[in-house]
């Protein structure tokens, strides 16, 4: 092996939103409250074993009343691709406390989405339409709004009726802009307002600095999450040599032959103690020089 160099990523790490619903989760299970979270609070499986072993234990939409208080106030924490308004009426029914951990940037997707679906605009959601974010933004116009994931999507969309397009937060800006100029060329009157996350958008030129300066690229992030595969993605076209992981044992030691540096970043939803705990775990196996 010639590797010498280990670099992780500085700018690397989570965004502010799910730093926001890790702290409140990590707050009521430390209070003793009974806590579950609503779907995994975080798309990213190591991330969940840790709160799992804290005490948080994710649920589905159809387990509410797996939510035993056993005498302890109950508690369910919204992850931060946030709900639709019939989750939180449902949960006070059950007597269940929500902790909502909605990152502020979707709370402000839902809200624009709900302003313009009462004023009786259409309202196209771009992005992904089983995804948790553009579910809950759809719940916030009576499930009317319409979800444009490629260019088929198009026909489904009135073109005489006002229309009013968003993003979903954490798809690319190359998706956002050949999205919405196919809408453009269908639909006459259309305003429209990019509410992609900047965290997401700037960390895509930060990140193809980054590759190109490392021979080998690990990009870590859940093989369920979507900001991971755009930002994979962005570091693959850079540098062909990138490899998307989840954990330190899907890493193939063939794949550092005649390779120097190696790069170790990840996706928002990312911790930061795994990427430096896989740069140490990669630095024992290699016997590299120096990590940085």
């Amino acid at each position: 092996m010639t590797l010498k160099r280990i670099i992780i990523d500085e700018n690397s790490g989570p965004c502010g939103g799910v730093k926001r619903v890790i702290r409140l989760a990590e707050k009521n299970l430390a209070d003793g409250f009974e806590t579950a979270s609503l779907g995994p609070v975080v798309h990213n499986n190591v991330e969940i074993d840790r709160l799992r072993a804290l005490g948080l234990e994710p649920v589905d939409h159809t387990e509410f009343e797996r939510i035993e208080s056993g005498g302890a106030p109950r508690k369910i924490v919204v992850r931060a691709h946030g709900e639709t308004p019939e989750v939180f009426d449902r949960a006070e029914s059950l007597g269940i406390d929500v902790v909502d951990g909605t990152c502020p940037v979707v709370v402000r997707s839902q809200k624009f989405a709900r302003k313009y679906y009462e004023q009786g605009y259409q309202v196209v959601v771009v992005g992904k339409p089983h995804h948790a974010e553009v579910i809950g933004i759809l719940g916030h116009c009576d499930n009317k709004a319409k979800i444009v994931h490629d260019e088929n999507d198009i026909e489904q969309l009135d073109p005489d009726r006002p229309t009013y397009v968003l993003a979903q937060t954490t798809i690319s800006d190359e998706m956002w802009t050949s999205m919405l100029d196919a809408i453009r060329k269908r639909v006459k009157d259309v305003t429209d307002r990019n509410t992609i996350c900047a965290f997401v958008s700037n960390r895509e030129e930060e990140l193809k600095e980054f590759a190109d300066e490392c021979d080998i690229i690990l990009f870590v992030g859940g093989h369920n999450s979507s900001n991971t595969k755009v930002m994979y993605e962005v570091c693959r076209a850079v540098n062909p040599r990138s490899h998307w992981i989840e954990k330190f044992d899907e890493v193939d030691l063939a794949w550092f032959y005649d390779a120097e540096s190696v790069g170790i970043s990840g996706s928002a939803s990312t911790p930061m103690w795994l990427l430096e705990q896989i740069g140490t775990d990669l630095a024992k196996r290699l016997e590299t020089v120096s990590t940085e």
